[in-house]
């Protein structure tokens, strides 16, 4: 999986155009655009980035060091999230879409608070995702129930 991701973000797109690994990568990027939003990632937020990422997607931790790394060279590239964007839409279905908006609160909660950015970088990719008001607000509410909880 690791070779795929890689394929990916160096842009040999026609070997894995649609797969997990793309998939895998297109939700990873996501999820650390938001972390950092706030101008900052911590431990606590790579922390959870990593369970959520395992969780969601049953990886070893092999492969869940090498999609992270493959996704950190690609915010830290500031490229653009269009092409992650327009897999997903393609790929996930709305319970799938929830699921990662879920992520995505959960990802801006890892440190204690929801930051202005963090929170209106994901309500600007709850729209490019074509996820509703009101499933943003329910996927909102679950990751703060759910810190509260941890």
């Amino acid at each position: 999986m690791l070779d795929a991701i890689r394929r990916l973000f160096s842009g040999d797109t026609a070997k894995t155009a649609d797969n997990e690994a793309a998939l895998h990568l297109a939700a990873a990027v996501l999820l650390i655009e938001v972390a950092k939003s706030d101008r900052s990632i911590d431990d606590e937020e790579l922390r959870r980035l990593r369970e959520t990422l395992k969780r969601d997607w049953q990886l070893n931790d092999s492969d869940l060091n090498g999609l992270l790394d493959v996704a950190q060279d690609a915010a830290q590239a500031n490229l653009s999230l269009n092409q992650h964007i327009d897999l997903i839409n393609r790929n996930f279905s709305a319970a799938r879409k929830l699921d990662l908006m879920r992520s995505l609160w959960q990802a801006a909660c890892a440190d204690g608070e929801i930051h202005h950015r963090e929170e209106a970088l994901i309500q600007r990719l709850a729209d490019l995702l074509e996820v509703s008001q009101a499933e943003r607000m329910r996927a909102r509410q679950w990751a703060l129930d759910f810190e509260e909880r941890e």
